[in-house]
């Protein structure tokens, strides 16, 4: 048999086993990069939930976990206002409470509290018998508060206005009563009014102008009022 002859079925051999070991190999890349895809994925949906639940200072607005806010409270009746609401017995686990001086003290305790979540309906949320919407205002000890309503005979509406600052104008908000979030030192008036004519700065204003004299909302004693509170009677409208 001639050389060439062997040498060429030497060849084809070679080259029938090595296709057939190469056939009988484990794709070891191909089955990596779906295992980094995997972990990848789940890596990428857990922190996208993560950052959901848990959003950053930065990104989250005021107020934030640590921080402590107060606003000052009235619910008006036509031509009164209804008595502070009483102290919560046990605020500790609140984010939202008040302790019986017409001031509503903001202190988120976790992230779910901050930000647009620190509003008057999460307020009411953990207060029995509390509730403010549009049409109905419910308020422990009293009846009911209906936009149907009147005051002395004369048709009547309920509204909700607030002032930035003892000394703001004052925004009557149309959007829901409940979704009304929260600004430092902010005064709210919510309650039934005689249409035509406006409600006036809550009565615990003068609470919230002692507050940084007291430093302290754990008492309940009242204060002689340190000034005056001045009534603005030009309003602007607040739609958001």
């Amino acid at each position: 048999m001639a050389k060439g002859s062997i040498g060429k079925r030497v060849a084809r051999a070679a080259a029938t086993g090595g296709s057939r070991t190469r056939r009988g190999e484990v794709p070891i890349g191909f089955y990596t990069s779906l295992a980094l895809i995997v972990i990848i994925g789940v890596f990428v949906v857990g922190y996208s939930r993560y950052e959901r639940l848990n959003p950053t200072g930065s990104a989250a607005a005021s107020p934030h976990v640590g921080q402590t806010w107060h606003v000052a409270l009235g619910v008006y009746d036509c031509n009164t206002f209804l008595p502070n609401l009483p102290a919560q017995k046990s605020t500790s686990g609140l984010s939202f409470y008040t302790t019986g001086n017409g001031l509503i003290t903001i202190s988120p305790k976790s992230k779910l509290d901050e930000g647009s979540n620190a509003n008057l309906g999460r307020f009411a949320l953990n207060y029995p018998g509390l509730y403010f919407s549009s049409t109905k205002i419910t308020y422990p000890g009293h009846s009911p508060l209906l936009a149907s309503a009147t005051c002395n005979g004369k048709p009547a509406k309920l509204e909700l206005e607030t002032w930035s600052s003892l000394l703001a104008k004052g925004v009557i908000v149309t959007q829901p009563f409940a979704n009304l979030n929260f600004v430092d030192q902010e005064l709210i008036t919510v309650g039934l009014v005689a249409s035509g004519s406006s409600l006036p700065k809550p009565q615990s204003a003068k609470a919230l102008i002692n507050l940084p004299l007291t430093q302290s909302l754990a008492t309940t004693t009242t204060l002689a009022p340190t000034a005056t509170v001045p009534q603005l009677t030009t309003t602007t409208s607040k739609t958001g």
